[in-house]
């Protein structure tokens, strides 16, 4: 209630009434002292409204049904202000009660603020004045673009468009959280240095989770022209992987957000990569899958044991029938060439220890297939 002097005070000053026009410049001017003195009684009255109430809640209510109460003032003057033929004196008084309101506005703002409801709408008069600054900003932002080729012009079109459909669509009502967003987004791009590269506006765009449907796809589309650069899905699901790395490792502003109504950036776009990820994996575990069975078919199968070709190796070394020096590469050659009795994948250690190891029954078993192989020629 300690706003119903300035509403009657300000329905005075309907130019729809016919006796506000009637009005003298001295009760005018004294209309003006009244409202000058009612802002510094609505400032005491706010800080000691906040000491009587105990309860947080109570204490957000309070702010928060003041700040609707100004707002809808500020919006009444402006819309005084847009009547034709007003007389100047009375377009002084109007100007002067809007920035008492407008201050005391800001005073709660900035003594409140745990109690301020983002979520409430801005005035006209002052969302207006925001839209003209903003508008300037676009024009510099979009100069700086032009001047920069190495910027992806279809990034620098986004963003414009971002700020530009703000300007047009919010200008019935926009909130005090959509309007800070713009206005520390686009001075954040207008940092030094910020628009040099397409990685220092990435960090910030993340920074700010501008959940923007366009930036989201051009998103896609980046990461879309990395795979097809790549020639293999190895390298493909590696260099995915190095982006979801730096993605996740961006900073993130708290409770910010272009749209509030949709998944954060982030969360999006590691989505987007897990499935794609997903995808490439499936089809590389099919492949080696395939490749394991080709791999086995052209292998030379054998009834061996891993100790008796070991040993046989031996001896055709020993003999000088195979003459390569390194021993380590000709039993490399021999597990890509030959399969065991019980094994398709030979592992060079264990075929390296019996090289070099034999066991006495294997020794036996490779002399009963030496004669063996003696009878057999007999037999030719």
């Amino acid at each position: 209630m300690i706003l119903c002097k300035w509403e009657k005070l300000i329905a005075t000053l309907n130019p729809s009434n016919p006796n506000s026009r009637n009005l003298s410049a001295d009760c005018i001017q004294n209309l003006i002292n009244q409202s000058e003195e009612e802002q510094e009684s609505v400032r005491t009255s706010l800080i000691e409204g906040i000491l009587d109430r105990a309860m947080v809640i109570d204490k957000q209510q309070y702010v928060q049904v003041n700040q609707a109460i100004l707002i809808r003032l500020i919006d009444k003057i402006y819309s005084y202000k847009q009547k034709d033929g007003l007389c100047p004196i009375l377009l002084t008084a109007y100007n002067t009660i809007n920035h008492h309101l407008e201050t005391t506005l800001e005073f709660i703002e900035d003594f409140f603020r745990n109690y301020f409801d983002r979520n409430e709408r801005v005035p006209l008069a002052c969302l207006l004045t925001s839209i003209q600054e903003l508008s300037r900003q676009i024009d510099i932002l979009k100069e700086t673009f032009e001047s920069n080729e190495g910027i992806d012009f279809r990034l620098t079109n986004i963003l414009i468009n971002n700020f530009k459909r703000f300007c047009v669509q919010k200008i019935p009502g926009a909130t005090y959280k959509e309007l800070l967003y713009q206005k520390d987004l686009i001075n954040e791009l207008l940092a030094h240095k910020m628009l040099e590269s397409e990685v220092s506006i990435k960090e910030a765009l993340f920074y700010f989770n501008f959940n923007d449907n366009d930036y989201i796809s051009y998103v896609y589309y980046k990461l879309n022209a990395l795979e097809e650069s790549l020639s293999t899905k190895a390298e493909k699901v590696a260099a995915l992987r190095l982006e979801q790395k730096n993605i996740n490792q961006l900073a993130i502003k708290l409770n910010c957000c272009l749209c509030c109504t949709m998944p954060s950036l982030k969360e999006q776009v590691n989505h987007w990569l897990e499935e794609e990820i997903k995808f490439l994996e499936t089809d590389l575990a099919v492949e080696k899958i395939h490749k394991t069975d080709i791999e086995a078919e052209d292998k030379i199968q054998t009834s061996l044991s891993v100790a008796k070709l070991a040993l046989l190796i031996r001896l055709m070394v020993a003999d000088k029938i195979v003459t390569n020096r390194v021993v380590a590469q000709i039993l490399r050659v021999i597990i890509k060439m030959f399969t065991t009795i019980n094994k398709e994948n030979i592992s060079f250690g264990s075929l390296e220890t019996k090289y070099h190891n034999p066991d006495r029954g294997t020794i036996n078993a490779v002399k009963d297939m030496l004669f063996r192989w003696i009878n057999i020629l007999n037999k030719l």
